[in-house]
């Protein structure tokens, strides 16, 4: 029997594969982090469905609910604004996710910085907005989204925000319930986009 001896060109050739192959996979893994939305404050993509280019915070702010709630999926409610852009028409709307049921007849009342924020009646689904789906992720399937058109000056006014809070009348059990949700904005994303150009 004889043994076949590797020569130092093949050795070399190996080597040379070895590394050029680990150094494509980290590429790839490094290239995968860093398209997910969430690391962005502000993320803007194509929406395949209609075309339109939707810029939107990375992900939505979360509001506290201001009374125990045993449920996890229950203790908050999302806000977050999106633009709409359709051959440069450009629209901005605030879109609101509540874990809960809400009592017929109303919409959640916004407020910031303790002021109430006008912002005229909700549309309930995305088409709206000229859209098929939620341009965020809708955190639970039950529950209440509310869609709303607004103007540079609401988005001014989110940016500039302290405290953020939404009071929404609830259809529980026993009844209806006036619950809020708020947070403290300690947050930069929603000055991010007030202010893009």
């Amino acid at each position: 029997m004889t043994s076949r001896r590797r020569t130092p060109t093949e050795a070399t050739t190996r080597q040379f594969l070895t590394s050029k192959l680990a150094m494509i996979c980290a590429a790839v893994m490094l290239a995968g982090c860093a398209a997910l939305p969430e690391d962005a404050p502000v993320f803007e993509q194509l929406d395949e469905d209609t075309g339109l280019t939707i810029t939107r915070l990375g992900r939505p702010m979360e509001l506290y609910r201001e009374t125990f709630q045993r449920d996890p999926a229950g203790r908050f409610a999302f806000l977050a604004p999106f633009e709409t852009n359709q051959m440069g028409k450009r629209e901005h709307f605030l879109w609101i996710a509540l874990p809960l049921e809400v009592a017929g007849g109303t919409s959640p009342d916004v407020e910031i910085d303790g002021r109430a924020l006008a912002l005229g009646t909700p549309a309930r689904e995305p088409d709206t907005a000229g859209l098929r789906k939620s341009p965020y992720k809708v955190p639970t399937p039950w529950s209440a989204t509310f869609y709303y058109r607004i103007g540079d000056d609401v988005v001014t006014k989110l940016a500039a925000a302290g405290t953020l809070s939404i009071r929404v009348t609830e259809q529980t059990k026993e009844g209806t319930a006036i619950t809020v949700f708020a947070s403290s904005v300690a947050d930069s994303r929603l000055k991010d986009f007030a202010a893009r150009p």
